[in-house]
Parts: structure tokens; sequence; C-alpha cells
């Protein structure tokens, strides 16, 4: 775990110890009212309750809001690493000749998500299309729903390494920095997405 982490726990450690002191000072404060000056809650009384409340909700709730909710910018440097991979796809053949890069699996009917297989260096791979996209290279290169700086002269290299049948797999890093720390994500993965180049349709194997 990176060592910015601890900023999002001291800050955790903060609001809860800040949660018990606001429990406490409320019931002591009432208490104090109550038993030893024998008087009656106040307004005043009632609108600092409710200001040290406020107070906890909002340090909980940004807390919460950092951590769990908010969005991955892929596009902003200065909140991810983002790196690409590309791997050469191994050729397979249908029962009757046909050969293929791709196979999507349509035997789940009940799911909205179709399941690719590929393979790289004689193993099979299998990923769902919720993390991956079929890229026809006869089509120009577009990923939609995810918002990245693709390497336009990295893609067009490998076309012509690999014969336009490989994979770039895409990997998006939180860096080490206060904000992440914070929301407790310094030096963990945002995301993997893979994007699977074909040279055209015709070498996908659609098995229903």
């Amino acid at each position: 775990m990176s060592s910015w982490n601890f900023v999002g726990i001291i800050a955790w450690i903060i609001v809860i110890a800040l949660l018990i002191f606001v429990v406490f000072n409320i019931r002591n404060r009432h208490l104090k009212i109550l038993v030893v000056e024998k008087a009656k809650i106040t307004w005043g009384t009632i609108l600092t309750d409710l200001l040290e409340i406020v107070v906890v909700i909002l340090a909980v709730s940004g807390l919460l809001y950092t951590s769990l909710f908010t969005k991955v910018d892929l596009t902003d440097k200065n909140e991810v690493a983002v790196t690409y991979k590309y791997d050469p796809m191994i050729v397979q053949t249908t029962m009757d000749g046909q050969g293929y890069y791709v196979k999507i699996d349509k035997k789940e009917s009940n799911s909205p998500n179709d399941v690719y297989q590929y393979w790289l260096n004689n193993s099979k791979y299998t990923v769902s299309s919720r993390n991956a996209v079929i890229s026809d290279a006869t089509l120009p290169f577009t990923v939609s729903g995810v918002h990245l700086d693709w390497p336009m002269k990295k893609i067009r290299k490998m076309d012509n390494r690999y014969q336009d049948a490989y994979v770039i797999t895409v990997h998006a890093k939180y860096k080490n920095n206060f904000k992440n720390g914070l929301g407790l994500k310094a030096n963990r993965y945002a995301m993997e997405y893979r994007v699977l180049r074909v040279p055209a349709r015709s070498f996908i194997n659609v098995e229903k």
C-alpha cells in the first residue's frame, strides 16, 4: 500500500474522533444544563447541537464521496498514469477451416454482456464485453465509452507489425498524491480495458 493512503486513514481517524467528541459533548452539555444547572434546554443549545452534527455529516460525506463516488478522469495526467501494452493474437480455426482471432460467446442469453475469447502465446484468455471492445481494422479506430488519449501513431505502427491482429491492454493507475491518498486510491488500479484488434469482421467467430 502506498504511504500516501495514510492521508486518508488519518482523515478517517480524525472524523471518527470528531464523531465521538460530538456525541459526548452534546451529552455532557445536556446533562450539565438539566442536572447541574437544573435549567431547560434552550434554542441556543439545540442550534449548537445541530451545528456540530452538520459538521460531522459534512466530514463523513466528503470522505465517502472522495473514496467511493468520484469518477476517475482518464485524461487527467495529474490523477492517473495510463500505460498501453500490445500483444499479438494467435489465429484459431473453426471445424470448417475458417480462421478467426476472437470468439464471441453468446450462450449466456440472460446477461447483457458478451464473452470474448482470444489466444496469446497458445493460451486462451476470456474477457467480458463490459471491459473490452472489438476493433475492426477496416474501420476508423474508435472506442466508445472510454475517454482516453489513444496513441494513434503507436497503434498504426502495431497494425503494420502484427497485421491488425493484436490486443491493446490499457492500465490506468492512480498516482501517488494527496488527493488520491485522501480517497485511499494512491498506487491502485483505476481501470483495465482491452481493445481486440482484428483485420476484419470475418475474423470473428460468433458462437450461439
